[in-house]
C-alpha cells in the first residue's frame, strides 16, 4: 500500500460543521450539542482558522442535517467564490429534484448519502434502503453532482462490509464509498489504553467481493497502522449496462510521483477529481505499463477494444480514535475530517467530546 501525502499544510480537505438539529435518528450518532445553525460569519472566520493550517481545496458541509441549514445555498455559493469545491454529507431525505437543482446552481459539486439500515427516517425502512439510495444518486448525476455513500458498520461486521461491496458493484449511480467503523466515542477514556480493532473480517470480507487496499493514512503515533484504508477498483461495462470485467487497481510509479510530486511542489495535495470513462481507461493505462499490476493493464486494452465503459469503485474506510492510556488518543494523522472548534482543528469524530462551545 502507499501512504497518501497528505501531511501539514498540503491536507487538501476540512469540514466545516454548520449546524446541529437532524431529521433522522442514527445508532451511532456522535453529534451531542443541542440544535442550533451557525452563522455564516461563524463560517467565514473558521474557514479562515483551516486555511491558515491547510492549503485546502475541498470542503465538506457536515452537520446535524446540512439541508435544513437556513443558509445552505448561501453557504455553497460562497464556499465556490473562495474558489473551493463544495460537498456535503446528508441523510437524503430533503434530497429531491427541485432542492438538486438549486443546489447546483449554487456550486454543489459532490454530496454523499447516509443512508442505510437502522435509521428512524419518514422516507424508507430496511427493506427499501438500496432503492432509496439508487434514486437519490440517480437525482444527483442528473443534476451533475457527483454521489456517494456512506455507513457506519462495526468493525467484526463482516457481511456488513460484504453487503456494501456488492452494492457499490451493482449500482451504476454510484462510484464511491466511505465507511466509518462504529464505534462509542462518549466512551472513549484517554487514561485507560485500548486495543486495535481486528482488521482481517472487514479485509477478508471485501476482498472476497473484489476490493484491496491500495492507499492509506497512517494514525497520529504509528504513521504505519492505517487508520484509513483506500480500496480501489475499476469495473467495465457494455452497453446494456452489464459487468464485462473486474480489477483491483494497486497504486503503479506514475500514481506515486504524481501523488508525491505534486504534494512537494505546490505545497497541496490533490483530493478529488470527477472521473469519466476516458479518464478512467488512461490512468489505467499507465498504471498497468508503469508499475501497477499486468492485469490492469490488460483489463484497460480489453476495455478500449471492446468499447466497453469504464467506471471507478472505491471504497474508504475509516478507523476510530482509540485511548492508549497515559491521556494519548491516537486519531488519523494529520486528520483529512478535521473541523473547528475553540479556534483549532480538531478531528471531527471528537468534536463533541471536549468542552468548547458549539454554536457562535
Amino acid at each position: 500500500m502507499m501512504r497518501l501525502p497528505w501531511y501539514g499544510k498540503t491536507v487538501p480537505h476540512a469540514v466545516l460543521d454548520i449546524l446541529r438539529g437532524c431529521n433522522c435518528r442514527c445508532a451511532n450518532c456522535y453529534n451531542s450539542a443541542q440544535p442550533c445553525a451557525k452563522s455564516l460569519d461563524t463560517l467565514k472566520s473558521e474557514l479562515a482558522v483551516i486555511r491558515a493550517a491547510r492549503n485546502v481545496t475541498t470542503i465538506s458541509l457536515s452537520g446535524g442535517e446540512p439541508l435544513m441549514h437556513p443558509q445552505i445555498l448561501d453557504i455553497i455559493a460562497w464556499l465556490r467564490s473562495e474558489g473551493l469545491k463544495a460537498s456535503m454529507l446528508t441523510n437524503g431525505i430533503l434530497f429531491d429534484e427541485a432542492l438538486a437543482g438549486k443546489l447546483h446552481a449554487a456550486g454543489l459539486d459532490f454530496v454523499t448519502f447516509h443512508i442505510q439500515k437502522g435509521q428512524v427516517r419518514p422516507d424508507c425502512d430496511d427493506e427499501s434502503v438500496d432503492a432509496v439510495r439508487c434514486e437519490k444518486g440517480r437525482i444527483a448525476r442528473a443534476h451533475g453532482i457527483y454521489p456517494a455513500i456512506v455507513e457506519t458498520i462495526r468493525a467484526d461486521d463482516a457481511e456488513g462490509f460484504a453487503a456494501l461491496g456488492r452494492f457499490l458493484r451493482a449500482a451504476p449511480e454510484f462510484e464511491y464509498a466511505l465507511v466509518t467503523v462504529a464505534r462509542d466515542f462518549a466512551a472513549i477514556n484517554p487514561d485507560v489504553a485500548e486495543s486495535e480493532p481486528d482488521r482481517a473480517p472487514m479485509l477478508a470480507a471485501l476482498a472476497r467481493e473484489g476490493y484491496r487496499p491500495a492507499v492509506f493514512v497512517g494514525g497520529s503515533v504509528r504513521r504505519d497502522l492505517p487508520r484509513w484504508y483506500v480500496l480501489q477498483s475499476a469495473q467495465a461495462v457494455g452497453a446494456d449496462g452489464r459487468e464485462r470485467a473486474w480489477n483491483m487497481v494497486r497504486p503503479g510509479l506514475v500514481e506515486r510521483l504524481f501523488l508525491w510530486g505534486y504534494a512537494i511542489l505546490c505545497r497541496r495535495s490533490v483530493h478529488w477529481v470527477r472521473s469519466t470513462s476516458a479518464k478512467a481507461k488512461v490512468r489505467l493505462l499507465l498504471n498497468g505499463l508503469f508499475g501497477g499490476r499486468f492485469s490492469t493493464l490488460a483489463f484497460a486494452l480489453r476495455a478500449i477494444v471492446a468499447g466497453w465503459a469504464v467506471r471507478e469503485k472505491h471504497i474508504v474506510v475509516q478507523y476510530p480514535p482509540r485511548s492508549l492510556g497515559g491521556g494519548r488518543i491516537e486519531v488519523c494523522d494529520n486528520c483529512p475530517d478535521a473541523t473547528v472548534r475553540g479556534g483549532r482543528l480538531r478531528p471531527l469524530c471528537l468534536a463533541d467530546t471536549g468542552a468548547e462551545a458549539w454554536c457562535g
